[in-house]
């Protein structure tokens, strides 16, 4: 309790200090801004919107990934069938009814592949499907892993990207802001102790004003 106490102490002559250093600094002295990330998050549309189209990308990918699980245990012929019906852009109730035909036909092989997995005397009638069925599964589930693998990768490309993107357009709106009023630093307000201009509004009145129109061509 009592080092808290002293660090609240410290930390608050540190601030006084820095007071009256800044009343006693010249004019010509830096001026030291902030901005409020969580403020600029907030009230930037363009993160919105880019945002938006990341949750999109990661559920397109998403629902790619579902419907090849749903269409584990089919064979070739049929998952084409399965996928693209999935992917009809205007589903119709025969559609509906033959997916679910299929996706159950998926799930009951998937049960039976179980029941005589767990059987140990298998007749040889038994043995060949069980062997029938165990192929399927195993080329599907090594099919998802490599689906897992490269859905987490294109997503975690897509992040990476969009956050530049956004990195960039803050970076060059706060640049911009700070030469216009001659600003020495600017700092996230996080780690601002103490004073400080808030240029949060004009760095997000940068960000969001219209792109310039482009010029046509003579």
């Amino acid at each position: 309790m009592k080092r808290a106490a002293l660090v609240f102490v410290m930390l608050a002559a540190a601030a006084m200090l820095a007071a009256g250093l800044a009343q006693a600094a010249a004019p010509e002295s830096p001026v030291l801004a902030y901005v409020d990330m969580d403020k600029l998050a907030a009230g930037y549309v363009g993160m919105q919107d880019l945002n938006q189209q990341f949750q999109q990308f990661r559920a397109e990918r998403d629902a790619d990934l579902e419907r090849k699980h749903k269409a584990r245990l089919l064979d070739d012929e049929e998952q084409r069938e399965f996928l693209d019906l999935a992917t009809v852009a205007a589903p119709t109730e025969q559609r509906d009814k033959r997916l679910k035909e299929l996706e159950d036909l998926s799930n009951q092989r998937e049960r039976r592949l179980f029941t005589l997995r767990e059987k140990k005397d298998r007749s040889a009638e038994e043995e060949a499907e069980f062997q029938q069925l165990n192929s399927i599964y195993e080329k599907r589930m090594s099919e998802l892993a490599q689906l897992q693998r490269e859905r987490d990768e294109a997503v975690t490309a897509k992040y990476a990207e969009l956050s530049k993107v956004i990195t960039d357009s803050v970076d060059a709106a706060v640049k911009a802001v700070a030469e216009e009023q001659k600003l020495g630093m600017v700092f996230r307000k996080e780690v601002v102790l103490w004073g400080g201009v808030d240029i949060t509004d004009d760095v997000l009145a940068k960000l969001n004003a219209p792109a310039p129109a482009a010029k046509e061509s003579e």
